[in-house]
């Protein structure tokens, strides 16, 4: 294979649910698992880790919502919105040699209940599961891992259960919450209710777990009370009314079994004492309130106290630091821009939430990103859908669906210009001064003057049009043109945009993207069955129609500086480098990421040399991922 998977890059946990989020940690390999969209990520649970690799499961064909650990971290329980679970090898022992991408192998799976799973958990042998959630006829399930047999019922709820644990010695033990604002307690196996202890909670519980010598049950939930009760028999011991300033979402102990903490929406994590309950420590994540920084979940590390922010953020607190050490941002939806710029190494990324994310690439043969930081203050960036990302100048140009340009400088709007033709679909960079932005049916060209942008001319179309490009070297810009399924051609100066006689002959399809080469010779023009047509621009003769490998629309295309290569991407997840001098010889990496490419990027380039290049590419997981090609099937 010569298009070679280097590295993955998770996107952050999916927070968009209107229930609490259950992390889950791995304390024999220091890994962290946890859902975001239809995947399932894997990843260390140290930010500074460079060794240990992520993994992705996109064995769900609907949303995820919890994962966990086996007790030997070799196996990990993931659930979807409709009732299926799945178990899988998430073995560090199974590393594959030859692609570093290539899916997680499933044990076992089945639909547990009828709607979606909120919580799941292992027995202390690893081979027991009890999984909670909603349903018609119940609301819990107890089976073996490996066959699916049937341990015994959950019962005593009558609406959504919101989380379950089992005790982790024997004689095994189980408590279940939920909406019911009341604790089940099972013994078992085979899990039989027990008692229902009502009373304590005034709101939906939202968390439980056993302490990890099983002494304890605490529970906490969105009426800020704190729970403490007998592990071995389920009797309620003392409560703490008043716990936080906002309601309660996760639990996660100290392994000495004498400690505590919780996560609330009050930006706060608190440490508590079991004998005598009370409040030892305050962790505070920001000093100001914010939505965004409501904690949904936490889990207790070898060396952090890891919380999530409900805008996707992980805050590493150290014991007796009330501020965090670290924070690790990420996108929480698809990836819908992806620009990199390679006179300062950085890679910008935009998602369809509205974030810009800029990320430092290492100068190695096969490049590395640093952990990202965000583009702008919290709120500066896009309220919405980011739908493209260039660089002029010493500037970057981010356009959004909440109809704003925005020039950026060092990380803050240097000028924001308000878009009264709607939603932008793309940048063009004309000049040193000149950028054009297409929309719908029309092109305007803006002016960057000092840290200023201004608007200096526009056209109507007169149709509908997805994709454009500027010639380099000449003022020339292609326009797709979606009514006639062809390219028109404008010329532009600083005052005006004028339509010229020549135009490309018509397609078959719909063009859905056009890219003009680095040198000015060729356009390659893809449509939405996924089939390219390449241009000689000076007589607009067809170089070749072999280009036809995408099953679906083209959504991507980078040229090689050279004008040798083009890489491709497009809604049938698959990666294609076609070669301009070879068209009949192409590279491929069918699968590349679940449910699409969004957008690819060169980082380094040497045909000549070395026969030997390196991209990036994204998707609507979230995911970036590097890759290396091999160049040297080209040279001969």
């Amino acid at each position: 294979m010569s298009i070679i998977p280097e590295k993955l890059y998770p996107p952050q946990p999916s927070t968009n649910r209107s229930r609490q989020y259950h992390l889950s940690y791995d304390s024999k390999n220091d890994r962290v698992v946890y859902t975001s969209g239809k995947s399932v990520f894997v990843r260390p649970a140290d930010p500074e880790n460079k060794t240990s690799e992520s993994k992705q499961f996109t064995k769900h064909t609907f949303n995820t919502t919890v994962a966990k650990f086996a007790p030997s971290g070799n196996y990990v329980s993931s659930g979807d919105e409709c009732g299926n679970v799945k178990i899988w090898d998430s073995s560090v022992l199974t590393e594959p040699e030859n692609n570093k991408f290539e899916q997680p192998y499933i044990k076992s799976e089945f639909q547990v209940l009828s709607g979606p799973i909120s919580d799941t958990t292992w027995d202390a042998d690893g081979t027991r599961i009890i999984s909670v959630g909603e349903g018609k006829d119940k609301f819990g399930h107890c089976f073996t891992w490996d066959s699916g047999n049937s341990i015994g019922e959950i019962q005593g709820h009558s609406s959504e259960i919101t989380a379950v644990d089992i005790k982790p010695q024997r004689p095994y033990r189980a408590a279940t919450v939920g909406e019911g604002k009341a604790l089940v307690f099972y013994t078992g196996p085979p899990f039989k209710f027990d008692k229902s202890t009502r009373g304590h909670h005034s709101n939906i519980i939202r968390d439980v777990k056993f302490s990890p010598d099983g002494k304890w049950i605490v529970s906490v939930g969105s009426d800020r009370v704190v729970c403490l009760y007998d592990g071995k028999t389920g009797e309620f011991v003392s409560k703490i009314e008043s716990a936080h300033n906002g309601g309660i979402f996760g639990i996660a102990w100290y392994s000495d079994s004498t400690k505590f903490v919780t996560c609330s929406a009050d930006n706060t994590v608190k440490e508590w004492s079991v004998d005598p309950l009370k409040e030892v420590y305050s962790y505070v994540v920001d000093p100001e309130p914010k939505v965004q920084n409501q904690q949904v979940g936490v889990i207790m590390t070898n060396k952090y106290i890891i919380s999530l922010s409900l805008d996707g953020s992980l805050n590493y607190f150290v014991e007796g630091s009330a501020q965090p050490a670290a924070k690790l941002l990420g996108h929480q939806g698809p990836i819908t821009a992806l620009h990199y710029v390679p006179s300062s190494g950085k890679l910008y990324s935009g998602s369809s939430d509205g974030r810009l994310l800029t990320w430092a690439v290492a100068k190695d043969e096969v490049p590395s990103l640093s952990l990202p930081s965000a583009l702008g203050k919290s709120g500066d960036a896009h309220k919405n859908y980011v739908s493209d990302i260039r660089s002029a100048q010493s500037y970057v140009l981010t356009t959004g669906w909440d109809d704003r340009l925005l020039l950026w400088k060092d990380n803050d709007i240097v000028a924001d210009v308000t878009l009264e033709s709607g939603q932008p679909k793309q940048i063009e960079v004309l000049s040193e001064t000149l950028v054009a932005v297409l929309f719908e049916s029309k092109v305007e060209i803006y002016k960057i003057v000092g840290s200023e942008i201004s608007k200096s001319t526009s056209i109507d179309l007169g149709y509908t049009s997805s994709s454009f490009a500027v010639v380099p070297g000449s003022s020339k810009i292609l326009v797709s043109n979606s009514s006639r399924n062809s390219i028109d051609i404008y010329e532009f100066t600083e005052d005006s945009i004028k339509k010229m006689v020549e135009e490309f002959p018509s397609f078959r399809s719909v063009p859905a993207l056009v890219k003009v080469s680095p040198n000015g010779k060729f356009a390659a023009v893809g449509d939405v069955a996924g089939k390219y047509t390449v241009f000689n621009n000076d007589d607009l003769s067809i170089l070749t129609t072999r280009w036809a490998f995408h099953n679906s629309r083209v959504v991507d295309a980078k040229w090689s500086p050279d004008s040798k290569f083009l890489l491709s991407c497009g809604l049938d997840s698959g990666i294609f480098l076609y070669s301009v001098e070879k068209p009949s010889k192409v590279l491929k990496f069918p699968l590349a990421h679940q449910n699409g490419v969004n957008g690819v990027e060169w980082f380094n380039y040497d045909f000549d040399k070395s026969q030997k290049a390196s991209f990036v590419s994204a998707g609507p997981d979230g995911v970036l991922k590097t890759w290396s090609i091999d160049l040297s099937p080209y040279s001969s």
